[in-house]
C-alpha cells in the first residue's frame, strides 16, 4: 500500500507538472529528455456547465516508442462513461462523433483539443472545489496509466467549444 501512495503522489506530481512519461509506468517532470513510451502533456478537464452534467478532457500524447500505437478507451472515476470523440464532417455541417480510438504513430503526437479529438466525460461528479480527477488511458499496446489531472476553470471554457456542445449528455451518433 505505501509503494501504491508513492507512485500516485509522483504521478500526481508529474501531472501537475504538465507532463507524465509511461513507457513502464514511470513519470517524469517536465523539461526531462524522455525518448521512449507514451508522454502526456497539457492534460486538463473542463467541468460541466452549471446544470449540465458533461465534462470534457483536453491533452497532447506523444508516442516515443519506435510502434505506433492506440489510444482505445478512458476511464474516471467521476464520470459514468468516458468516451473519445472528434470532429467529422457529415453532408456539409461539422458534428461530434464517438471514435473507436485515436491512432498515435511512432515518434508522433496527436493532440486532444476542441474542435478535434477531445474526451467526453457524461454523468460527470465534480463536486464545486474538487481541483484535480484522476483518468487512467488505456492503450492497444502500451500500458495503461493512471494520472491525476486538473479540473482547469469551472465552465469557463469559450463558446462554440466541443464542451458546450455535449453539455447535456446527449449523444448524437
Amino acid at each position: 500500500m505505501k509503494k501504491f501512495l508513492i507512485a500516485l503522489a509522483a504521478i500526481s506530481l508529474a501531472a501537475c507538472s504538465g507532463e507524465v512519461n509511461h513507457s513502464e509506468g514511470d513519470v517524469s517532470h517536465a523539461g526531462h529528455q524522455m525518448d521512449e513510451g507514451m508522454v502526456i502533456s497539457s492534460a486538463r478537464v473542463l467541468p460541466p456547465f452549471p446544470g449540465r452534467d458533461t465534462a470534457a478532457g483536453y491533452m497532447s500524447i506523444t508516442n516515443h516508442s519506435k510502434t505506433d500505437d492506440k489510444l482505445v478507451s478512458v476511464t474516471s472515476p467521476i464520470s459514468g462513461a468516458v468516451e473519445i470523440h472528434s470532429h467529422m464532417e457529415d453532408n456539409g455541417v461539422m458534428k461530434m462523433r464517438q471514435v473507436d480510438g485515436i491512432e498515435i504513430k511512432a515518434g508522433e503526437t496527436v493532440e486532444l483539443k476542441p474542435g478535434s479529438f477531445h474526451l467526453m466525460m457524461f454523468k460527470a461528479n465534480l463536486p464545486e472545489g474538487q481541483e484535480d480527477v484522476s483518468v487512467t488511458l488505456n492503450y492497444e499496446k502500451a500500458p495503461s496509466v493512471t494520472m491525476i489531472v486538473p479540473v482547469d476553470g469551472r465552465g469557463a471554457e469559450k463558446a462554440g467549444s466541443a464542451h458546450e456542445d455535449h453539455g447535456s449528455g446527449t449523444k448524437d451518433n
